[in-house]
């Protein structure tokens, strides 16, 4: 058994959980057998065990780069705007883009190619509209006015090297100045909570986490209520949404994690997260500007 401990992360961190889940989601991907847990000494570094030694920097560089080009996960249409049409590729596509997405998604899975169908279900339902009449995303799509969700992916995926993946997993401090998806809470730049001007400040990212929690999304699927969206991990609506997520302490697969972050954590009993290991409850606001940015707030562990 090869123990390997990511000791540049916390798993209190949203962005680190879900980068995990992403590892551990492109790890299975490629048979390797990983499972995942973090410490239990207060740190909670994230832990990967393999049954063979994994250069996990060569890993993350590696299916990164795989991925440009076409892939199954991309969700692209055409928006009219004063100065003709663009290309956008975002979450809050019309209803007839967002369904012809979800149709190649199950042609694909009747195919056995899960991919497209995987992502189109951490997306959106088909169902749930935002104000304007296009799909309402995951409660974890944190851009708006002119950034492009999936264009902001793409950023990301292109800038990841080995070396700054390196850096990510086992260095303290990896972001770099740069866009980024939100989903660091230190990316929240509400201006009570920053020392410098929001209006001058540049904004900085670590682009091999941000991939990294995307390869994750497909283990927070969302589904209907009537004419909502639910994203699991997610509690609330509105202005009082709340990511809730558990931290272990035995190594569990791909399987058993999936099972576990669709929970509901913030009321499970003392002697179930017991019998999965749980030594600690995490729990991040969603964050919502007027502007319909959205950001991760600093995590409570309970």
């Amino acid at each position: 058994m090869i123990t390997t401990t990511m000791t540049g992360l916390s798993g209190t961190n949203p962005q680190t959980f879900l980068a995990m889940v992403g590892l551990l989601r492109v790890a299975n991907g490629r048979n390797l057998s990983a499972r995942l847990a973090f410490s239990a000494d207060g740190s909670f570094h994230p832990i990967l065990v393999t049954d063979a030694e994994v250069d996990w920097p060569a890993l993350i560089a590696e299916d990164s780069q795989s991925a440009s080009g076409p892939q199954p996960w991309r969700l692209e249409y055409p928006k009219e705007e004063k100065g003709g049409s663009k290309l956008v590729a975002d979450l809050k596509a019309p209803t007839e883009p967002f369904r012809q997405f979800l149709r190649r998604s199950q042609t694909d899975w009747i195919q056995q190619l899960p991919e497209r169908a995987d992502y189109a279900a951490a997306y959106g339902t088909g169902v749930a509209k935002d104000g304007k009449g296009n799909t309402k995303p995951t409660a974890f799509h944190f851009t708006a006015a002119n950034q492009q969700f999936l264009g902001g992916v793409e950023l990301a995926r292109a800038a990841v090297t080995s070396e700054w993946a390196a850096q990510a997993l086992f260095d303290l401090d990896s972001a770099r100045p740069g866009p980024n998806l939100r989903w660091d809470p230190a990316a929240d730049r509400s201006y009570a909570l920053m020392a410098q001007n929001p209006n001058t400040d540049g904004t900085s990212g670590c682009a091999p986490l941000e991939w990294l929690a995307f390869r994750g999304l497909p283990a927070f699927p969302t589904c209907p209520r009537g004419q909502r969206i639910m994203t699991a991990g997610v509690t609330g609506r509105g202005n009082a949404m709340k990511f809730t997520w558990p931290l272990w302490s035995t190594p569990h697969p791909l399987g058993l994690v999936r099972r576990m972050v669709v929970m509901d954590w913030a009321n499970q009993s003392l002697p179930s997260r017991r019998s999965l290991s749980v030594t600690s409850v995490c729990t991040s606001e969603i964050r919502r500007t007027g502007q319909g940015f959205g950001n991760f707030g600093p995590s409570v562990q309970g």
